[in-house]
C-alpha cells in the first residue's frame, strides 16, 4: 500500500478515535464519522477529478491547436504549390507560344526573301510572272519548321496584265508535277496525287455554292490576286480544280484580312472561322463547312479539322536592301503569302507530363472565342466559347498575342542578356481583330496540388493525439483503479481492525507498524493485513498491548439447537442463517456501543466497557442481548421458508457476568484481540447453564443492574447453579423488558414469570426504537 492511502487511512482513524467515546446509543458517532470519511474522500476526489480535467484539457487543447497548425501548414503549403505550378505552366505557355509564332513568321519572312530575290536576279521573272523553283521542296520545309499544314503565294495581277497572265500560267505548269513527286515520297501524306485537271481556265471565284469567272476587278481593289504556286498541291474531288486562279479579292470573308494586311503593311492573323458558337448566323455556319471541307484535303484522316483553324497572311515586297524589312508607307506589295495551322499544334509539346488542367481561351473580335485545356504535352480541345471555370477567374493571366510576340522578341537570358529577335519581318496587326490568351487553372489543376493529404496527415496527427491519451487515460484508469482497491483494501482492514481491536489496540497497533516500517524502510500494505497475514516484523522489543478494565460486563450469546439444526443442512445454508443473524447484532452492538469481540461457531462474545468506560455497562448489555434476541425471533421467522421450519425453533442462549476483564492482542500470527479472566469464564458458565431463549445473569450482574435502577428486570432463579469451578452461585434471569416479550415459563424454569408490569422511565429501546417498560421488582 502507498504512503499516501496509509497517511489517508491514519487521519481516518484518528477521526474515529476522536469520536468514538461520544457516540450515543442512536449511532449518531458513528454517523458523523462515516460523514467525515466521506468529506475527506469527496474533497480528494474533486481535486484529483479538476487535476485530471486540468490535465486532459491541456492535452486537447494542445492536440487541437498542433492539428489545425499541421492542417493550416499543409493546406497553405498545397494551395502555394498550386500557385506556383500555375504560374509557372502559365509562363512556360506564353513563353512558348511567343517563340512559336515568332519562329513561324521569321521563317515565312525567309522564304519570301528567297522568292522576291530569285525573281529579282532572274532575267525572265518580273512580277507578277514569277514561278519559284524547288517551291515544294523548300514549302516543305516551311511548313515543317512553322507547324503548318497547307502554304500557297498569291500574286497582283493589273487589270491590263490579265491575258498575259492567264497564258503565264497556263504555259508554267511544271512545278505542279514536281509538286505530286515531293508529296509522293512524303510519308506522311496519304491523299492522292493522280488528278489531272487542276487549272480552271480563267480567273475564277465563287459565286453562291460555284465557280464564276472573274472577269473585272472586284471592289476591294483594282486589280486581280490569284493564287499561284502551293504545297501540298491538292484538287477538289469532284472536278479536280485546284485553287490556281482562284482570285482572293472574290471572296469577301478572305479579302477582308488581305485588304488589312495590304493597306497597313502587317502580318494578319485570322480568325478561326471553321468553328462557331450557339450565337453563329446561318452564314458562319455555312463558312464553317466550307474551310471544314477544303482543310480536309490537305491533312490525314486522324486529324479533327474541326477544331479552330487559324489563317496567316503576309504581304511581300520586292524589297532586298535590309535583312529588316523597312519600307515606304506607299509601297506596293507584289503578292501575299498565306499559311494555315491548328491552334492545337501551336500549343502542344509545351508541357511535361503530369502538369495537367491548365485551360487556355483564345479570343478575338471577329471570331468565336475557343478553348483547350492541357494536359501534359497534348491539347485537349474543349469546344468553341470560353469554357474556363469561372471561379478561377481571379488568378486568370491574359496578354495578347502581339505582347506574346514582343515578350518573345525581348527575351532576357539567364545570362542578363537581352536575346536577339529572330523576326525581322513585318509587323502583327495590332487593330485587325486584336487576339488576347486567357490562361485559367482548373479543377484538375487544383485537385493534383490541393490534395486531400493535409486531411490525412492532420487525421493522422489526431489519431496519435488519441491514441496517446487513450494510453495515457487507460494508463490512469488503471492507475486510479488500483488506487481505488488500495483505497478500498485499505479502509476494508480498518473498518476489520476497527471491528476486531478497540480504538486504543488499533491505534498503538498503527504506531508500531509505522516505526518498524521507519526502521526496516520497507512499507506494508497496512498494519492489519501485515499483522493478520503473520508478515509484520517482530515487536516483542515493544510493551506488550494489555490492559486491565475494572468495570465490564461480557455476555456469551448461543444457538440453541444449532448444532441439530446445521447437521442437516447444507453449509451454504448454514453460513446464510450465520450470516444474517451476526449481521444484525453487529448493526445493533454498534448502535449500543457494544464492543464485539469475536464470534465462536454459533456462540458470540461481546463485552461492555472495554475500550472506554461505560457507567451503565452492565444495563447497556443487557439491552443488547434483549434486542438481539427480539431480533433473532424475527429474522428466524423470515428464514423459516427458505431454510426449513425447523428454523423457527432456533432460540438465543444468553449468559452475562460483570466483573474486571484483562483486554489485550498476543502478537503473533493470526493475533487478535482477546479477554482473559475470570469475568469471561463466569460469563461462559453462565450461558453453559442457562436456558434457551432466557438471558442468564450472574450475581454481580445483578446488582449491577440493582444498582442502575434495573431491579425491576431481575428474576431470582430458584435453587441457583452449581458451576464448574466456582461450586454454588445464585443467578437471575432477566424477567422481561417492557411488555413485548417474557423470559421463560413456569414449567421449564420453575420461576414466577406473571408479574404485572410496571413503570420504569429508564426503560431500554425495544427493537423498533421504543421504550420498554420494565416490570416485576
Amino acid at each position: 500500500m502507498s504512503q499516501a492511502v496509509e497517511d489517508k487511512l491514519q487521519h481516518t482513524h484518528e477521526l474515529d478515535s476522536s469520536h468514538d467515546g461520544t457516540e450515543s446509543d442512536g449511532g449518531g458517532g458513528s454517523s458523523l464519522v462515516q460523514q467525515k470519511r466521506e468529506e475527506i474522500a469527496n474533497r480528494e476526489s474533486k481535486l484529483v477529478f479538476w487535476l485530471r480535467f486540468l490535465l486532459l484539457f491541456v492535452v486537447v487543447a494542445s492536440a487541437v491547436a498542433i492539428v489545425t497548425f499541421v492542417y493550416l501548414f499543409l493546406t497553405k503549403a498545397e494551395e502555394e504549390e498550386f500557385t506556383e505550378k500555375f504560374h509557372s505552366d502559365s509562363t512556360k505557355v506564353v513563353e512558348a507560344l511567343g517563340k512559336t509564332m515568332d519562329q513561324t513568321v521569321g521563317t515565312t519572312d525567309a522564304f519570301i526573301r528567297q522568292i522576291v530575290s530569285f525573281a529579282r536576279h532572274d532575267a525572265n521573272s518580273s512580277w507578277p510572272f514569277v514561278t519559284k523553283p524547288d517551291f515544294a521542296l523548300n514549302a516543305g520545309k516551311v511548313l515543317k519548321l512553322t507547324k503548318s499544314f497547307t502554304c500557297a503565294i498569291t500574286v497582283f495581277v493589273e487589270p491590263e496584265q490579265h491575258d498575259d497572265w492567264l497564258k503565264y500560267s497556263f504555259e508554267h505548269m511544271d512545278w505542279v508535277e514536281e509538286a505530286k513527286q515531293i508529296q509522293e515520297k512524303d510519308e506522311e501524306w496519304h491523299k492522292p496525287t493522280d488528278f489531272e485537271n487542276t487549272i480552271n481556265y480563267g480567273l475564277w471565284g465563287f459565286e453562291g455554292a460555284g465557280r464564276t469567272n472573274a472577269t473585272k476587278p472586284t471592289e476591294y481593289m483594282n486589280n486581280y490576286l490569284p493564287y499561284w504556286q502551293q504545297y501540298p498541291m491538292v484538287a477538289d474531288q469532284k472536278d479536280g480544280i485546284s485553287v490556281i486562279n482562284h482570285d482572293v479579292w472574290s471572296a469577301p470573308s478572305t479579302a477582308s484580312f488581305v485588304k488589312d494586311a495590304v493597306d497597313n503593311q502587317r502580318v494578319v492573323i485570322t480568325p478561326p472561322n471553321n468553328i462557331y458558337d450557339d450565337q453563329a448566323d446561318d452564314l458562319a455556319i455555312y463558312i464553317a463547312g466550307v474551310i471544314v471541307n477544303w482543310a480536309r484535303e490537305y491533312v490525314s484522316d486522324d486529324v479533327d479539322v474541326t477544331e479552330p483553324i487559324g489563317g496567316i497572311w503576309i504581304p511581300m515586297y520586292d524589297y532586298l536592301d535590309s535583312f529588316r524589312l523597312n519600307i515606304a508607307k506607299d509601297e506596293k506589295p507584289v503578292g501575299l503569302y498565306y499559311s494555315a495551322f491548328f491552334w492545337r499544334d501551336m500549343i502542344s509539346d509545351i508541357l511535361p507530363i503530369g502538369s495537367e488542367g491548365l485551360v487556355v481561351v483564345f479570343s478575338d473580335t471577329c471570331g468565336p472565342s475557343f478553348t483547350y485545356q492541357l494536359d501534359g504535352p497534348e491539347p485537349i480541345y474543349l469546344g468553341a466559347g470560353d469554357l474556363h471555370d469561372s471561379s478561377y477567374d481571379y488568378m486568370g493571366m491574359t496578354l495578347s498575342l502581339n505582347d506574346i510576340m514582343d515578350a518573345s522578341q525581348n527575351q532576357t537570358t539567364e545570362g542578363g542578356r537581352k536575346r536577339s529577335s529572330q523576326y525581322t519581318g513585318l509587323p502583327l496587326s495590332e487593330t485587325f481583330c486584336p487576339r488576347s490568351i486567357h490562361i485559367y487553372p482548373s479543377k484538375t489543376m487544383e485537385d493534383n496540388h490541393v490534395t486531400s493529404s493535409p486531411l490525412i496527415f492532420t487525421i493522422a496527427a489526431a489519431a496519435i493525439f488519441v491514441f496517446t491519451s487513450s494510453v495515457f487515460l487507460l494508463y490512469d484508469c488503471v492507475v486510479s483503479r488500483r488506487q481505488r482497491i488500495v483505497m478500498q483494501r485499505a479502509l476494508a482492514s480498518g473498518a476489520i481492525v476497527s471491528s476486531l481491536f478497540p480504538e486504543k489496540v488499533k491505534q498503538q497497533l498503527y504506531e508500531e507498524q509505522k516505526q518498524e516500517q521507519k526502521k526496516q524502510v520497507v512499507q506494508k500494505e497496512n498494519a492489519f493485513s501485515a499483522f493478520a497475514n503473520g508478515t509484520a516484523a517482530s515487536t516483542q522489543s515493544s510493551k506488550p498491548i494489555a490492559e486491565l478494565f475494572h468495570e465490564t460486563t461480557v455476555m456469551f450469546a448461543d444457538l440453541a439447537g444449532f448444532t441439530s439444526w446445521s447437521s442437516v443442512r447444507e453449509p451454504a445454508e448454514v453460513f446464510e442463517l450465520l450470516e444474517t443473524l451476526y449481521g444484525s447484532f453487529d448493526k445493533i452492538a454498534l448502535r449500543r456501543r457494544v464492543f464485539k469481540v469475536e464470534t465462536i461457531g454459533d456462540c458470540y462474545l461481546a463485552v461492555t466497557g472495554i475500550p472506554e468506560p461505560q457507567a451503565n455497562h452492565a444495563a447497556i448489555m443487557v439491552k443488547f442481548a434483549h434486542e438481539c434476541m427480539v431480533k433473532m425471533d424475527q429474522l428466524t421467522i423470515e428464514l423459516a421458508d427458505k431454510l426449513g421450519e425447523e428454523t423457527r425453533d432456533l432460540k438465543m442462549r444468553v449468559g452475562i457476568h460483570s466483573g474486571s476483564t484483562t483486554a489485550g492482542v498476543l502478537r503473533g500470527e493470526k493475533g487478535r484481540f482477546q479477554l482473559f479472566g475470570d469475568t469471561v469464564n463466569t460469563a461462559a458458565r453462565m450461558e453453559t447453564n442457562g436456558v434457551k431463549g432466557r438471558i442468564h445473569v450472574s450475581q454481580a450482574t445483578a446488582d449491577a443492574l440493582i444498582a442502575s435502577g434495573k431491579g425491576s428486570w431481575l428474576t431470582k432463579r430458584e435453587g441457583g447453579i452449581t458451576a464448574k469451578g466456582k461450586g454454588e452461585m445464585q443467578t437471575y434471569f432477566v424477567q422481561r423488558i417492557g411488555g413485548t416479550i417474557k423470559s421463560g415459563n413456569t414449567s421449564d424454569t420453575g420461576i414466577n414469570t406473571n408479574e404485572k408490569a410496571s413503570s420504569d422511565n429508564d426503560s431500554p429501546l425495544d427493537s423498533e426504537g421504543n421504550k420498554m417498560i420494565p416490570t416485576g421488582k
